[in-house]
Order: C-alpha cells, then sequence, then structure tokens
C-alpha cells in the first residue's frame, strides 16, 4: 500500500512539467523543417551565434537558469539551453537541448519533476 502511494506522489509531480527527451522530441517536431525566424520571434534573439565553414549556422537559446543551494550548502545550478543548427538559407536541420531535470534526490535523478525546459517553455507530459 505505501508503494502505491508513492507511485501516485510521483505521478502527480509528474504532471508538471515534461520529461527533458519528451521537450527535445516536442521542440524538433514543432521546429525542424522550419525556419529559424520562428524561433528568434517567439523567444527573443538567440544568446549566440556561430557560422560554420561548409555555411550552416549554429545558434544558441539560453531559456532558464537557476542555481539552489542544497541541504549540504553547496550550490546546483539547473538549466534549460536549446541549439540549433541551420541550413544557409535558415531552415533548421537539427535541434537539442541542454537540459537538467529540475528537482534533487532520487525523486530527481529519476526525472519525476519533469525537466527545466519543460518548465520554462510550459510544456505539460503527454500521457
Amino acid at each position: 500500500m505505501r508503494l502505491l502511494g508513492l507511485v501516485g506522489i510521483c505521478a502527480l509531480l509528474g504532471a508538471c512539467a515534461a520529461s527533458a527527451p519528451e521537450v527535445r522530441a516536442r521542440l524538433g517536431q514543432e521546429y525542424v523543417g522550419k525556419n529559424l525566424d520562428e524561433l528568434v520571434m517567439k523567444w527573443g534573439p538567440p544568446n549566440s551565434s556561430f557560422r560554420m565553414n561548409n555555411g550552416q549556422s549554429s545558434y544558441v537559446w539560453q531559456l532558464a537558469t537557476e542555481t539552489t543551494l542544497t541541504s549540504d550548502r553547496s550550490a546546483r545550478t539547473y538549466a534549460c539551453k536549446v541549439s540549433v543548427i541551420a541550413s544557409p538559407t535558415g531552415v533548421i536541420e537539427q535541434l537539442n537541448t541542454e537540459d537538467w531535470t529540475a528537482g534533487s534526490g532520487l525523486l530527481g535523478i529519476a526525472g519525476v519533476y519533469g525537466s527545466m525546459c519543460g518548465e520554462r517553455l510550459g510544456m505539460k507530459p503527454q500521457g
């Protein structure tokens, strides 16, 4: 019975934000193949960009950063970065996230709390 209660609590906590792999997949489905201008209009200009020798460009958005103090008085930083590779014509070819899970402890490691990108982008888990 105690295990069932723990599973229920985990399910409720997990409903807050999508997991990092889910966020990455959903962003890829939404933006790969579209013009980079759509991301700029939604998130503003990227934090950094770089033109590669092959004509493609790399862009990075830092959408969120949060630092918290843990019980042992050390700092832990959570972040959401979205990296994009665009063609010379501005079409998004690749999209990846660097997404640290929100929360700590056993439940945080298991991804129960969702991800920082999921929180920042308001993405709920799909079930």
